[in-house]
């Protein structure tokens, strides 16, 4: 992870779930068996760059950029035509592919959700998902979960990580919360909760607010005995690799009164 003011650049440890990255990010429409088209990934998204070892994306009209590099050209390009594959044979289209222009469906879509009915507190949260963007090496030089996955709720004013950490390892909460709370290099975010659900701190939430409580963070984790199949294989085997130097956890201060809920 390195990131800076025009771009974010994201090292990717293997090349396990690549498919699923490139389909999430990549924009297509995609016809509905109610009548109405859906656009599913980033709307307005291209690929801006490729390179021997990765590519970047940029949105029609932003200046901003990411970059992934990590998996060879040839990675990509496969990732990419099986998408393309997937998305033609269900009538579909790969958005993307129309280059420094926005499609007229993705035009169409951008112009029915602007402006949004809630927008102003989208705006006012919005610094949180940014930071928290900008610090995903944090995941995996502080914290050791195997799996982080997340999503919004409240309209955007809380966003919520679900870190599953293999059944070996240790959580390292109490360090992920120094390092967010940070006051030079963390997030402007306090510590008002945490609790554990199950006796010996395998499954609970702890939860940061902002002093202006424009936004909150809540991190629920657990630990989880993963099968991993053969196609997934390479990338559990990085990700034993990094979790394996980090040893040691210390605790969390005690809160009586608070709760991790909101």
């Amino acid at each position: 992870m390195q990131p800076a003011l025009p771009s974010l650049r994201l090292h990717l440890e293997s090349n396990g779930s690549l498919d699923s990255l490139m389909s999430g990010l990549l924009p297509c429409r995609a016809p509905l068996r109610a009548g109405q088209d859906q656009i599913y990934g980033l709307n307005g998204v291209r690929i801006c760059a490729r390179t021997d070892r990765g590519i970047e994306l940029r949105r029609l009209g932003q200046p901003t950029s990411i970059q992934l590099p990590g998996p060879s050209r040839r990675a990509f390009q496969k990732a990419e035509a099986a998408l393309v594959q997937r998305i033609q044979t269900n009538g579909g289209d790969a958005c993307w592919l129309a280059g420094d222009a926005w499609t007229p469906y993705e035009k169409q879509w951008d112009d029915e959700r602007q402006p949004l009915i809630y927008e102003q507190i989208w705006r006012d949260a919005a610094w949180l998902p940014s930071g928290l963007l900008r610090r995903l090496g944090l995941f995996h030089t502080v914290a050791v979960p195997q799996i982080v996955t997340g999503h919004e709720a409240r309209l955007g004013e809380w966003w919520i990580l679900q870190l599953e950490h293999d059944s070996d390892t240790a959580l390292r909460r109490a360090e992920l919360v120094q390092a967010l709370t940070d006051p030079h290099h963390g997030l402007p975010l306090e510590l008002c909760g945490h609790r554990d659900l199950t006796p010996g701190g395998n499954l609970g939430l702890v939860l940061l607010k902002s002093p202006d409580r424009t936004a909150a963070h809540q991190l629920r984790y657990d630990r989880i005995d993963y099968p991993i199949k053969e196609d997934r294989a390479e990338m559990f085997a990085a990700i034993r690799r990094r979790t394996g130097a980090l040893t040691g956890e210390a605790s969390l201060p005690a809160m009586p009164g608070c709760s991790a809920t909101g």
